[in-house]
């Protein structure tokens, strides 16, 4: 099945396992509304996690192609950032953590108000989209299981 990568506009990021881009939209909608042009398809994907002393899980190792996707796509500010840190030899830790702190800054806006937002076609769709913030794709699909549901034998 494939993976599904969603860089939202807070700067979080997201990963979702599903048959198409409709699929992961429905499953995302439990963070928030998602359309399927938002989101980014991901070969090669491969994280290792590892319990903290105090019970939280971390990000302990990444496959070296979803490094280079946190890199190139998804973190691109700070990843410059850090390469621009770690060729400055003269560069004090203050000044190491400001530049860190300015593009995790950066990062956390740099797609603030570019997420796709598509309103349905669908009359009962985009109601539901009004009341229901959701995405164009999940309330289509609510709408059709409504419909189906109102049909003799549905």
């Amino acid at each position: 099945m494939p993976v599904y990568m969603c860089r939202w506009e807070n700067g979080e990021v997201s990963f979702v396992s599903a048959k198409s881009r409709k699929d992961a939209c429905l499953l995302l909608d439990e963070f928030a509304e998602v359309e399927p042009d938002d989101l980014h398809p991901v070969s090669d994907f491969m994280l290792s996690f590892k319990l903290t002393d105090d019970g939280a899980l971390e990000v302990s190792e990444m496959g070296e192609d979803t490094q280079e996707l946190f890199n190139q796509t998804i973190y691109p500010v700070l990843f410059q950032a850090k390469m621009k840190v770690d060729s400055a030899s003269e560069a004090t830790p203050q000044v190491k953590r400001r530049i860190g702190r300015e593009a995790v800054r950066e990062e956390n806006s740099r797609l603030e108000g570019k997420m796709k937002r598509c309103l349905s076609r669908d009359p009962a769709a985009r109601t539901l989209q009004e009341c229901m913030h959701m995405s164009a794709a999940v309330a289509e699909r609510f709408a059709k299981i409504a419909r189906a549901r109102r049909e003799p034998g549905g």
